[in-house]
């Protein structure tokens, strides 16, 4: 219940600050492909990486 009222009070501030639903919907829709980007692409990366770091530290 509480997140819905300030669901309700972002919306109603960002129309006050003149900020559109467009522009509201668009930063949604970036963040979200960030948080795509990091979980699923980023974050293996990084962990391949780092296995591949103590591979090569215990070879050499």
């Amino acid at each position: 219940m509480l997140s819905l009222l300030l669901t309700i009070f972002l919306i109603w501030l960002f129309f006050k600050l003149g900020i559109g639903l467009i522009k509201i919907f668009g930063f949604l829709l970036i963040a979200g492909l960030i948080f795509v980007f990091c979980a699923y692409l980023l974050i293996p990366f990084l962990a391949l990486v780092a296995v591949g770091g103590l591979l090569f530290a215990a070879i050499r």
